[in-house]
């Protein structure tokens, strides 16, 4: 990687599909201790575990949600991505959040985790045909067609933005003489959605409100992408006013996401 390399000449894939990412963020972290031997003296830095990658990105949804970008889902399964032409393995879905205003482009932001080796020296700019081919999308998603269905929300009335997360960790299990684990597990799936809005009716108990609402991203031309659905308890309110502004009340409903386990 000898030169300045172009955000607009670079591209990013997942699964062989095109992302239109507005930012990406690749790094690596290594975890080591000193071994410090009974006279003082250092003897070296031993490892404590993988080298383990991370991997951000933010990106114009074009089409419909990928499933295997599902955080709540049963799948464990790594994906593959290619950024700046060199390919990623070993990579881990483990949070996805957006947010949605009015009339605004609508970027989700999703984290990776990732094993095994990028060649980082190898970073390169896309080829002149590679630019040349590059299709132009007809359409993404917006906030001037999106909506967070409020039918279940008590007390709820304007909604002027919201925003949704989910995340999971991934805890990774290898064999001893392995560096690459064979197996990055889901655990801990949570899902959150915050809004604003100009009322939230009555004040919450001690347990809560009872929360059910689907989120549904919309293109700019009324076609639905794809709805997400919470299903929780609202367990936050605040409300704000500042000079030459509307008071307007905050909310958050928080949902744990469990498994039925099958007994055999």
């Amino acid at each position: 990687m000898a030169k300045f390399l172009n955000y607009r000449n670079i591209s990013f894939t997942i699964e062989n599909e095109r992302y239109y990412a507005s930012e990406i963020s690749l790094s690596a972290q290594a975890s080591t201790s000193a071994v410090i031997l009974n006279d003082g003296t250092l003897l070296n830095y031993a490892p404590e575990g993988a080298v383990v990658g991370s991997l951000s990105v933010n990106f114009y949804l074009t089409g419909s949600f990928p499933s295997y970008l599902n955080i709540t889902g049963t799948s464990e399964s790594a994906i593959t991505a290619r950024f700046a032409n060199v390919l990623i393995t070993g990579l881990y879905p483990k949070s996805v959040n957006f947010s949605v205003e009015p009339f605004q482009p609508i970027s989700i932001s999703t984290d990776f985790d990732w094993y095994g080796n990028v060649s980082v020296q190898s970073f390169d700019e896309n080829t002149d045909d590679q630019k040349a081919n590059i299709p132009v999308p007809d359409y993404f998603a917006n906030g001037y067609k999106s909506y967070i269905n409020k039918k279940d929300l008590e007390g709820v009335d304007n909604v002027v933005q919201f925003s949704y997360s989910a995340s999971c960790e991934r805890p990774a299990f290898f064999n001893v003489e392995d560096k690459i684990p064979f197996r990055v597990a889901k655990l801990n799936k949570n899902v959150s959605c915050e809004l604003s809005s100009n009322e939230l009716g009555d004040l919450l108990s001690i347990t809560g409100k009872n929360a059910v609402c689907d989120i549904v991203l919309k293109d700019l031309y009324g076609t639905t992408l794809n709805t997400f659905a919470v299903s929780g308890v609202l367990n936050s309110q605040s409300y704000k006013v500042s000079e030459g502004q509307y008071l307007l009340a905050s909310a958050k409903i928080d949902q744990v996401v469990v498994e039925k386990k099958t007994l055999i």
